[in-house]
């Protein structure tokens, strides 16, 4: 007699996911009689119930467990009222869930509407289910983010352009451009988009989180050279002299930091995008760093620390 071929493992769960149900409603069931009810093997349908007796509920103590009896030939299961118990979920596996249905949407394509559609109802019953302080940073933090993510996505697929509405940090004010996307990118914690911007001439990267609206245009993207920039986009050189607080300039102008280095005063070599971020993030830091070069830099440093000075007195 040839050996039963086991059964794959989609259709083991899906056994395994009706056996429940079954038991509670069937208890005292002969082993032999389950066993033809779901078309299996008694030695199957035992290594089944055994698997079934280390599943339950998060927690997974004694008390969580599924407590089947089976060795005597007739199941019964005696937790089934415990385990058909409607399961409260904390505020942590709610986010858990959202930000799973949130990546989810991110990956559907905008042809399935009736999906994204559905996915969007669920997202807001859960957010609903958590305070309003929790409701408020999902939101914006998730479905927004989603959202522009989305329309990105689809400029990139249809070479689209798009405008947007972007907040740069360096100069601490927001502006609008069209960019051409090209392509996602992730870093330290934070989703980018790589594209070519027609404000710079230039090949830009964006954070997602910091683009406040974005709305496709019907041009079609063409192929860019890659352009000098213009004088306020090229890389200004800086020379810094650090007393202390290493750590705050090694993550401000983007360092690698070696552990050593991390409370010696030293003389460094940084570059940046923006005199203006500069100037904030050397002051920023209280005296402990001091600017060398270039020249107009220190007198620009030099103009802001007077005025800071001017206001204090007034």
């Amino acid at each position: 007699m040839n050996k039963p071929l086991p059964s794959s493992g989609l259709e083991r769960t899906e056994r395994l996911l009706n056996l429940v149900p079954y038991l509670a409603t069937h208890q005292g069931i002969a082993l032999d009689d389950l066993a033809r009810e779901f078309s299996v093997t008694i030695a199957q349908l035992t290594e089944d119930l055994t698997t079934l007796w280390m599943c339950g509920l998060p927690g997974y103590t004694p008390l969580e467990l599924m407590d089947l009896s089976f060795d005597t030939g007739v199941v019964t299961i005696s937790n089934a009222e415990t385990l058909a118990r409607p399961r409260v979920m904390n505020r942590d596996e709610i986010l858990a869930l959202v930000l799973g249905l949130e990546t989810l949407q991110e990956d559907t394509s905008l042809d399935h509407d009736q999906l994204t559609k559905t996915i969007s109802q669920l997202v807001s019953k859960l957010i609903n289910l958590v305070d309003a302080n929790v409701q408020a940073k999902v939101q914006v933090g998730t479905s927004a983010l989603s959202a522009e993510r989305a329309r990105l996505d689809a400029a990139i697929k249809a070479r689209h352009s798009v405008r947007i509405t972007y907040h740069s940090i360096s100069r601490d004010e927001v502006s609008e451009r069209v960019i051409h996307p090209l392509e996602f990118s992730s870093a330290r914690g934070f989703d980018y988009v790589l594209a070519y911007c027609e404000l710079t001439k230039t090949y830009r990267t964006f954070r997602l989180d910091r683009i406040v609206d974005a709305k496709p245009m019907v041009s079609i993207k063409t192929e860019h050279h890659r352009e000098s920039s213009t004088n306020d986009e090229q890389k200004l050189a800086v020379t810094l002299r650090v007393h202390s607080r290493m750590r705050d300039v090694a993550e401000g102008f983007n360092l690698d930091l070696v552990p050593s280095q991390a409370d010696q005063s030293q003389e460094l070599q940084v570059e940046t995008f923006s005199a203006d971020w500069a100037v904030r993030q050397i002051m920023s830091l209280g005296g402990e760093v001091g600017l060398k070069a270039p020249q107009e830099l220190r007198k620009l440093l030099q103009e802001r620390a007077l005025r800071a000075l001017r206001a204090y007195k007034a």
